[in-house]
């Protein structure tokens, strides 16, 4: 029966780890875009300058008139640029709003959320220290009936779940850190 549970339990941990590379692959190709945006802003920014100083060495009115006409839709696609990346923002916050460890998004990220905020486990965010310690030997000795917590922590050493107890007790931090 143990085997079979440390086996569902490794299937589980490659899942978390596949899920995780993808997620991150996302969030590379998202600070891509990102860039894409803010190279394209740049360019519609040396756009106006450029129109403006033709308009200003000489330029007719019809001209200023059709530069004013392109303004505006420059303006309009600059807006909805703006929105593209707001929306793209929210998605990546929602990816993961802060940094953590390899270790945490190994073991707990596929369950507990990347920042602690629950998923298909409970919310971690906002526990302290001892209770996340404790939490964590309980379900590494079998005193707290959890397999898949049990088939995670069980090959990790009382120092890694000190680290990850030390980490997940820091997230409530780390996020009042980024909303200021």
């Amino acid at each position: 029966m143990r085997h079979i549970l440390a086996l569902l339990a490794l299937v589980i941990t490659l899942g978390t780890v596949w899920h995780l590379i993808s997620v991150d692959k996302d969030i590379d190709a998202l600070g891509k875009v990102e860039e894409i945006f803010r190279k394209s802003d740049l360019l519609v920014e040396l756009g106006k300058k450029s129109a403006s100083s033709g308009a200003m060495s000489g330029g007719s009115a019809p001209l200023t008139s059709i530069d004013s006409s392109s303004a505006l839709v420059e303006d309009d696609k600059k807006s909805e640029v703006d929105d593209k990346l707001k929306a793209l923002r929210e998605k990546a916050g929602n990816v993961g709003a802060f940094k953590v460890s390899q270790l945490y998004k190994s073991k707990c990220a596929s369950c507990h959320g990347v920042n602690g905020e629950g998923g298909i486990g409970p919310k971690v965010i906002g526990q302290s220290y001892e209770k996340v310690s404790t939490e964590l030997m309980a379900f590494k000795k079998g005193d707290k009936k959890n397999y898949v917590m049990y088939g995670l922590l069980q090959n990790l050493s009382d120092e890694d779940l000190d680290i990850l107890a030390k980490e997940i007790a820091e997230f409530e931090q780390r996020a009042k850190a980024l909303e200021k």
